[in-house]
């Protein structure tokens, strides 16, 4: 083996040392320098075409990688992979002395040409640990309520390499029932030796799922079941009246305009008046086996249950009833001496 083969491989054990940038000037003094370096099939000569953006799923970017064309010594690591999802570029100046090195026939076009190397990944997101926390606190507590963790520095993710499985392990959990605290060392893989690892802490609070509105509502508007739609919120966030079921929303009237998505409270919505101020109604008294109606006038609008102010259009005497239907006023036995 000659002087300079020895050179070479000096360069090459170099970048195996562990730094992450492969053009430095004592590598590029190696380059240089490592003008013997043999190859098997004419690669001079051939004119060589040099990507510009490159992706690898190794530890290694190989002197291949950087080319269109096929080499001999194509499989050669010239340069340490960046982190996976990351990307390294290699300049002009070492393209340049990588070509020579090797014998390659290519010369870069400008100062400016360079490669782009990038690292393939895959993401642990943030969703999935905290869905491998809420599994590991539910089992540790014994809680089934529906929870929303909030973790110390916000959301966590891992950028991993592909040959890893992308799995979340929850190893010395530590959970305080009375401060809703919890604390934990997050792992990569769930199975097999850890790649990667992260301390988290956070706090955990309880959530429900509550109907708002799924578009803007106006003053005046009735609402439908279609007008709904459920968001999750925590339990310390609901204050006051706030509405939490369905059916307290139905068939009743907003009071002034509502938000999207907005938290409903009893004070902004009324039933929905079934009967109409000035509208024709029937005023109905029923005693025994008698029933009595005449024609009325309401003097207000009502909803169905709720009492209301009447005229009797005959006798013009007011009256007080309860809207039984949104036609019918039903007279307490008491003004039966007025229904006339």
């Amino acid at each position: 083996m000659t002087y300079r083969h020895l050179h070479a491989m000096a360069f090459l054990l170099a970048l195996g040392s562990g730094s992450a940038l492969p053009y430095t000037d004592a590598r590029a003094e190696m380059l240089a320098s490592a003008d013997a370096v043999e190859v098997d099939s004419g690669e001079a000569g051939t004119g060589l075409s040099l990507r510009t953006n490159v992706m690898v799923d190794d530890d290694v970017v190989r002197l291949g990688d950087l080319f269109m064309e096929s080499l001999s010594v194509g499989d050669t690591p010239i340069a340490q992979a960046p982190a996976p999802g990351q990307t390294i570029a290699f300049d002009a100046r070492f393209l340049r002395q990588l070509a020579y090195a090797y014998h390659l026939d290519w010369q870069p076009d400008s100062k400016f040409e360079k490669v782009l190397v990038g690292r393939m990944s895959q993401r642990v997101g943030a969703a999935q640990v905290l869905a491998s926390l809420g599994e590991a606190i539910h089992a540790r507590s014994g809680n089934d309520a529906r929870m929303d963790l909030v973790l110390d520095g916000g959301d966590v993710e891992f950028v991993l390499p592909t040959d890893i499985a992308a799995t979340v392990g929850v190893q010395n959990l530590q959970y305080d029932p009375t401060t809703q605290r919890f604390a934990a060392m997050l792992v990569i893989p769930a199975e097999g030796p850890t790649v990667q690892q992260r301390r988290v802490s956070g706090s955990i609070y309880e959530t429900i799922d509550i109907p708002v509105f799924a578009r803007a509502m106006g003053a005046g508007m009735t609402v439908q079941e279609a007008d709904l739609q459920w968001i999750s919120v925590r339990t310390d966030r609901l204050i006051g009246n706030v509405i939490t079921d369905s059916r307290q929303l139905v068939g009743m009237t907003t009071k002034r305009p509502l938000r999207t998505g907005q938290m409903l409270r009893a004070s902004d919505l009324v039933m929905t008046p079934a009967i109409r101020k000035n509208s024709l109604v029937t005023l109905a008294l029923k005693t025994g086996t008698m029933n009595l109606t005449v024609t009325g006038k309401a003097l207000e609008d009502a909803a169905i249950g709720q009492s209301i102010r009447v005229v009797n259009v005959n006798s013009k005497k007011e009256l007080t009833g309860i809207v039984q239907d949104p036609s019918t006023i039903v007279i307490p036995v008491a003004g039966q001496l007025t229904l006339n």
